[in-house]
């Protein structure tokens, strides 16, 4: 077995003695050594605030993603590569982990629900404020985000933090950013500041993201 995820919230319920048998019983069905020292480097990580933490064991990586504990081998971890894509004007790009769709759309067909236009998953930008060529990437160090209906700038890591998206997950998320690599979009969360839709809009870019299960979804499956 590659990789076990376990509730730390239900772990936390049952005295040590039960904790520490669970953590042996799971290092044994991944062939890891039951040394003492190992189950209460783990167990450690079932303390307040101690998300997002890691310990790596002999080629097994543990982390803390809030309300999980998740070991694996450490070949399982994937780091997603510093590879930009392109975002076609119009058409689609079809991504590993997801699918991305732009579109140009009338102004008119755009509708609002309760206020609101678009949501987490489904943005539109006014065309004539935006700079092209658009990209996707993943995160970078130093990456900052406008969230709309603001001005400041913000820390994309505090972004994450703010909305509880999981250090695991961060690694994954794609952003659309524009030629200045200013970041537009969260894709799936929020959308920033830049280009927003105006009494003046006369050009509406629709950009589409559909979602794949990320490595740790489908192994929970």
């Amino acid at each position: 077995m590659n990789k076990i995820i376990i509730d730390t919230t239900k772990l936390a319920k049952y005295c040590l003695g039960i904790r520490m048998r669970v953590i042996k019983k799971t290092l044994l069905s991944m062939d890891i050594p039951q040394e003492k020292k190992y189950v209460e480097y783990i167990l450690s990580l079932l303390e307040k605030n101690k998300t997002g933490k890691r310990i790596d064991l002999r080629g097994v990586i543990v982390r803390r993603d809030y309300d999980k504990l998740i070991i694996e081998s450490e070949k399982r971890v994937l780091h997603p590569d510093l590879q930009e894509w392109t975002l076609p004007t119009q058409g689609k790009l079809e991504l590993p982990d997801c699918i991305i769709e732009t579109e140009l759309v009338p102004v008119k067909s755009i509708k609002s629900v309760n206020g609101k236009i678009g949501s987490k998953n489904t943005v539109y930008f006014d065309m004539d404020n935006l700079l092209f060529p658009l990209k996707i990437r993943h995160r970078r160090a130093g990456d900052v985000f406008i969230p709309f209906g603001f001005k400041g700038k913000k820390k994309l890591k505090d972004v994450f933090v703010d909305d509880k998206v999981s250090v695991y997950k961060r690694a994954y998320i794609l952003l659309v950013v524009d030629a200045n690599d200013s970041i537009l979009w969260i894709a799936g969360y929020r959308r920033s500041n830049i280009a927003p839709l105006t009494g003046a809009t006369q050009k509406v870019l629709k950009i589409n993201f559909l979602s794949r299960p990320l490595p740790e979804e489908k192994d929970r499956k």
